[in-house]
């Protein structure tokens, strides 16, 4: 196998570990599911420069970058933020810890480091810190993965 058509294979298993994001994405965009404000964020995404966005970020090293797709990278996780609230059921305590240290980094906020006594504190900021090293597009791109990941195990509502 070439490096070319490795390359190609990569890129082909990130497209489709995402699939359910994307059905979810082209519901939105077509207006036919979710709510005004979710359909207009879809329809304003370029879906093509968002798949070459995370295809590129995900098969991308921690430092990854969106290169020239930084902007509809970040619409993306946008659009992914208010879709994970339209999921059926709630996701658990250790689903909603990796969502969290994601969007901090995605978002560039350190959150501030916890006391001994504050137990949740504590959990958020340790997983946090866990991924603190990696870029804010690369944490954008596996907020997106997680919130496919949700969506195949939950399922989402109109």
């Amino acid at each position: 196998m070439t490096w070319h058509n490795a390359d190609v294979y990569i890129l082909n298993n990130t497209m489709a570990s995402l699939t359910d994001f994307f059905t979810a994405f082209d519901a939105a965009a077509s207006k036919e599911k979710f709510t005004p404000a979710l359909q207009s964020a879809a329809a304003s995404i370029d879906k093509a420069a968002l798949q070459a966005a995370l295809d590129a970020v995900l098969a991308g090293g921690d430092d990854a970058t969106a290169a020239g797709n930084d902007a509809v990278l970040k619409a993306g996780f946008e659009f992914a933020t208010e879709l994970v609230k339209m999921l059926e059921k709630e996701p658990g305590p250790e689903e909603k810890l990796g969502l969290y240290k994601y969007f901090k980094q995605a978002r560039g906020e350190k959150p501030a480091e916890p006391s001994f006594y504050q137990m949740e504190a504590k959990f958020k900021y340790n997983a946090w810190k866990e991924i603190s090293h990696i870029s804010a597009q690369k944490a954008q791109a596996l907020y997106i993965k997680q919130v496919n990941d949700l969506i195949n195990k939950y399922g989402t509502r109109a």
